[in-house]
């Protein structure tokens, strides 16, 4: 089981990556949800791809790594009495799946604000994640704040566990195969790892629930479904409108920046949790 001190290094990790991938990231939002980007740079200039929506993004994204890596070793110890490295393949990519449900209750809201910011045309609030928070609580409920939870809940369950099954194997390919050094065998083990998590699933789920999130936000008399079996319905309609309307690769649409974005989001991770937890002293088993 990790201590609860590991989540320093996890934390410090988690924010640094999320900070430094974040320009990648509202390039992946524009694609995926169609907004222009020529109508983008419009609007909020330059600094619009380095702040726009970001603080949202960066607690989102901080808190799903922290959660991620610390929820993982929680998930092999309970069901299997080993650490992550002791586990199987298949092992792996079950624990790493369900690790990522008390994620996805925590930055679902985050993440709703976050596309809600990089895709607000009128600048209506004014790049606030709080003031887009209440809007949508004001105007939906609850469930306003959990628009699209399942595709993120299956986009998270998927890359995650995809991640953490396929990882290790990068590694040591790269450095007992390729003859890499190891710092290069962690970047590129996270990043390969990174990069199959996201065509594995992530990126198609991920697509479905930007057009949820989007259509919410455009149509205030849409129906929201947060966390119901409605709402995974609407996932799958919208996911037979985009195959009807774009064919099977709309489901793509986006992939890469997707990919770019999750593979250097885990290679960055594989790399700094290590170092940051020899910096601070306190032992954490990937």
């Amino acid at each position: 089981m990790p201590s609860f001190d590991s989540l320093f290094p996890l934390a410090a990790s988690s924010f640094t990556v999320a900070v430094v991938c974040y320009p990648v990231d509202v390039l992946r939002a524009l694609k995926m949800t169609g907004v222009n980007r020529a109508d983008f740079y419009k609007k909020y200039g330059i600094k619009g791809f380095f702040g726009q929506g970001m603080a949202p993004e960066v607690t989102r994204a901080t808190v799903m790594r922290v959660s991620k890596f610390f929820f993982n070793p929680v998930m092999t110890n309970l069901l299997y009495n080993k650490k992550p490295s002791e586990c199987t393949i298949p092992q792996k990519i079950l624990c790493g799946g369900l690790a990522t449900f008390p994620e996805i209750l925590a930055i679902s809201p985050f993440e709703v604000a976050k596309l809600g910011l990089q895709t607000d045309p009128t600048n209506q609030f004014k790049n606030s994640m709080v003031e887009f928070m209440k809007h949508q609580y004001k105007t939906r409920g609850v469930s306003g704040l959990y628009v699209g939870w399942f595709g993120m809940q299956a986009r998270q369950s998927i890359f995650t566990g995809v991640f953490f099954g396929s990882c290790g194997s990068y590694r040591k390919y790269l450095k007992e195969e390729a003859g890499c050094s190891p710092l290069v065998s962690q970047l590129g083990g996270g990043f390969a790892a990174g990069v199959t998590g996201a065509l594995a699933g992530n990126i198609p789920a991920d697509v479905i629930r930007s057009v949820v999130q989007k259509k919410n936000f455009a149509d205030p008399n849409r129906p929201t479904y947060g966390i119901s079996p409605n709402g995974v319905i609407e996932h799958f309609k919208v996911a037979s409108e985009i195959v009807t309307t774009k064919g099977f690769l709309g489901l793509y649409t986006g992939t890469l920046f997707k990919a770019s974005y999750l593979g250097a989001g885990m290679a960055g991770a594989t790399v700094l949790i290590p170092w940051f937890s020899d910096l601070m002293g306190i032992e954490y088993d990937m």
